[in-house]
């Protein structure tokens, strides 16, 4: 009866894996003095796998990891620009993405140029992203100061991976790499 019990909790736990989201929040801060990134990846927005912070590796170390891990990641690398280029980009979920800041030169007039300048380009990057993939909150709030001379900026961005697609793609290119072998 409990290798009954046991192999149902297994099935349960790989059910419930299939239908959870992972997610990858993005920050990057640039202000005059330094420039910092935050790079997280979480399951359930609760559990942490993984987080990179500005400045946390040691050069040395990542030169000799590098050489080892080059194979490996060209392949990921390879599976993943298939991927995208299959699916358009719809498998990953833009959850959010934002610019907060302000900027400054001492000329208002360019001041107000600059802006036009960035939301003008701010909505082609939203056009792009809505086009490959799916975006689903957006906000732009990187304003001129007119009265301070502040330069800085705050970019965040929260990617969401399903798991159940992602499995799914990876058996299809695998079957798929099987065919064109036979």
């Amino acid at each position: 009866m409990t290798p009954v019990i046991i192999v149902l909790i297994i099935f349960l736990l790989l059910l419930l894996f299939l239908f959870i989201r992972f997610r990858i929040y993005i920050e990057f801060t640039a202000k005059e003095s330094e420039i910092t990134y935050t790079i997280k990846g979480k399951i359930l927005k609760v559990i942490k796998v993984f987080e990179v912070n500005s400045g946390e590796k040691d050069k040395k170390k990542a030169k000799k990891n590098e050489k080892k891990e080059d194979s490996k990641d060209n392949n990921v690398l390879k599976i993943f620009r298939k991927v995208i280029a299959e699916q358009r980009g719809k498998l990953i979920h833009i959850e959010k993405l934002s610019v907060d800041g302000t900027f400054s030169i001492e000329d208002a007039a360019a001041n107000a140029l600059l802006y036009g300048l960035f939301l003008t380009l701010w909505q082609f990057l939203l056009i792009f992203l809505a086009a490959n993939f799916s975006l689903e909150h957006q906000s732009y709030n990187f304003l001129p100061d007119f009265q301070k001379d502040r330069n800085e900026m705050v970019f965040c961005s929260i990617l969401r991976v399903e798991s159940v697609h992602m499995v799914l793609l990876v058996l299809h290119i695998l079957m798929e790499a099987r065919k064109k072998k036979t």
